[in-house]
């Protein structure tokens, strides 16, 4: 899972028109002109790597708990309700953007009659989409420098130079925090999700135990 679902979520995130920046009527002229449908697919790909990168994490950590110090378990805990809440906004900020697509659309007749109201709660939900997603960098780097500290300390410090990589986690919290400092931009977005991949490649030949308590 932490191989595949980076692909998964690059795959649908490529696809995905960019809305970074785009407001008022510029927005609303865009998001009519989508495809609902075809949009709807594209963010069901995304969330579903989404969900396979952040569930191979929670599988991962629960299973580096096993040989861990009591210090190590806690970071492991709190970067595990750090990956939940990263989770959490993913969804809500895809639920919230398919919203204002399907009202921008006229997909509920409920406001038909009122063009002007259509256009302003369109804009509300992708507003507040927008904010949602402006706590990501805290949420998801938060949890992947708390996983990576727990994975290389205590009882699981690396014993073979394999196990490093437990620690990459921390490079891609740091690339996902610098979106604070205006930096790295979509290359740290990327960064942050595939600093695992290299993990569970190691993991699929035999370099690593899921424990992470010994090297093959």
């Amino acid at each position: 899972m932490l191989v595949l679902g980076p692909i998964v979520m690059m795959a649908g995130f490529v696809t995905l028109p960019d809305f970074e920046g785009v407001v008022g009527q510029e927005y609303l002229d865009e998001v009519k002109a989508l495809d609902l449908d075809m949009t709807f697919v594209k963010m069901f790909i995304v969330a579903t790597g989404v969900l396979m990168l952040f569930g191979g994490f929670f599988l991962l950590s629960q299973d580096l708990m096993a040989n861990s110090g009591k210090v190590q378990r806690d970071l492991l805990m709190m970067s595990r309700m750090g990956f939940m809440f990263a989770f959490t906004v993913f969804y809500l900020f895809f639920a919230l953007q398919i919203e204002s697509i399907a009202v921008a659309q006229g997909v509920n007749d409920a406001y038909a009659d009122d063009p002007a109201l259509v256009d302003e709660l369109a804009l509300d939900a992708h507003y507040m989409a927008e904010g949602i997603w402006g706590s990501m960098p805290i949420a998801w780097g938060t949890a992947l420098l708390l996983f990576g500290i727990a994975a290389v300390t205590g009882n699981n410090s690396p014993k073979e130079s394999m196990e490093w990589a437990y620690g990459l986690p921390i490079i891609g919290a740091l690339a996902m925090m610098s979106s604070f400092l205006g930096v790295g931009g979509f290359a740290a977005f990327l960064l942050a999700m595939f600093c695992a991949v290299p993990i569970g490649v190691l993991m699929l030949t035999g370099h690593l135990k899921d424990t992470g308590a010994e090297s093959d």
